[in-house]
């Protein structure tokens, strides 16, 4: 995931954007050079002789901006400031694809079981219906009561069905997330986690997950926008020297300088550093509400965990294998006359919905504390 995932690649890209802007930012104005000529007569042309006697005034100039008020350096500081921004989105990009692709896996992992449960059921309805046929040949059983195996039957196969389907759905979310263009060999086979694992509280500083701290970052940059358009009331100064020759004058190659200052007042940048206040204050509210989330999304997780794994191991204290064992004993006692058929039809469909659930609450547990594990992570440093 790491090298080939969508996501993660995006967020590299951009981070290699804002480097070359980190770098443009830092630039002096550039010298300026002016070549011209003139007394160019259409009338009377350029002259007779050598290129240096012609009757052209030929000028050649260079100038330099000198920026006032701190410009280069206020633009510096915004750039670190959204470099710093563009690491740390992209340490926050792969601390939520990771928890994206542990959904992913134990998401392929539930499918998979269902597939297996599913397929079990179908063959164990496969044979129940080929000895009903029998019961029913020899009078046995009521047709009637074959025809109410052959519904469940259809559920039973219905299910298997749709597992099959859920399973080719999981493994193409999980190749999306690992960028792979083939999914269909994509198995998950490590175990649950183990079910005595629950949501420890760990100490670490939320205001240092990478998502805070990007939003940090935000804000001071949105505070040096602010200076650098308030930067803009100190009107920029353009030098310049130049060099002239005119064949007619007397001392052949004459100097200047010369000196602009745009005109207008302070009121030029009135709009500008408007625009600049409202991104800051924009990005400070943005910062207060990640840091209510934040908070909101550890107590959520937190109490989600410990749910999912109390939901876990009221599950597994059913004891599946005691439960599987009575769906048996009531299948006997069917065959053997001492329970109806409709006991033994709830008894399959209790089963079919236990397993289903005890699979749920294994991939919800295990969801949950990758969930709680990378809200509680802190990345040190930023990528750059």
């Amino acid at each position: 995931m790491e090298a080939h995932n969508p996501d993660l690649r995006v967020a590299a890209l951009a981070l290699r954007g804002v480097q070359g802007d980190a770098q443009t930012a830092a630039l002096r104005p550039a010298t300026e050079l002016s070549i011209g000529t003139s007394k160019l007569s259409p009338r009377h042309g350029v002259g007779p002789g050598r290129w240096q006697d012609k009757r052209m005034d030929s000028t050649v100039g260079l100038g330099w901006t000198w920026e006032r008020g701190g410009k280069r350096a206020l633009r510096i500081r915004q750039a670190d400031a959204l470099l710093e921004v563009a690491g740390l989105e992209m340490l926050d990009a792969r601390r939520r694809q990771q928890v994206a692709l542990h959904e992913a896996y134990f998401g392929l992992k539930r499918a998979q079981e269902r597939v297996q449960i599913a397929e079990a059921n179908r063959q164990s309805s496969a044979e129940q219906m080929a000895a009903a046929d029998k019961q029913v040949a020899t009078g046995a059983m009521a047709p009637v009561d074959r025809a109410r195996l052959a519904v469940d039957d259809l559920a039973v196969a219905d299910a298997a069905r749709e597992a099959a389907l859920d399973l080719r759905d999981a493994r193409h979310a999980l190749g999306l997330l690992l960028g792979s263009d083939d999914s269909r060999d994509l198995s998950a086979d490590d175990p649950w986690p183990d079910a005595s694992s629950v949501a420890k509280v760990r100490a670490f500083d939320p205001q240092q997950r990478a998502d805070l701290r990007a939003a940090r970052s935000r804000l001071a940059a949105a505070d040096a926008g602010v200076a650098l358009a308030r930067s803009e009331r100190h009107r920029d100064v353009q030098l310049g020297v130049e060099a002239e020759r005119e064949p007619t004058d007397i001392s052949g190659v004459t100097w200047g300088v010369s000196l602009t200052i745009p005109l207008g007042g302070p009121s030029r940048a009135r709009g500008a550093m408007q625009r600049a206040e409202a991104d800051r204050d924009s990005a400070a509210l943005e910062l207060q509400v990640l840091q209510r989330e934040a908070r909101a999304e550890l107590d959520l997780l937190q109490a989600s965990a410990q749910s999912a794994a109390q939901r876990r191991s009221d599950y597994e204290g059913l004891q599946s294998d005691a439960a599987r064992k009575a769906v048996q004993g009531i299948e006997l006692a069917y065959r053997r006359g001492a329970a109806s058929l409709t006991d033994l039809l709830d008894a399959r469909r209790s089963w079919r919905e236990f397993e289903a659930a005890l699979i749920e609450a294994r991939a919800d547990h295990a969801i949950a504390l990758a969930r709680w594990e990378a809200a509680t992570s802190v990345v040190e440093g930023a990528s750059r």
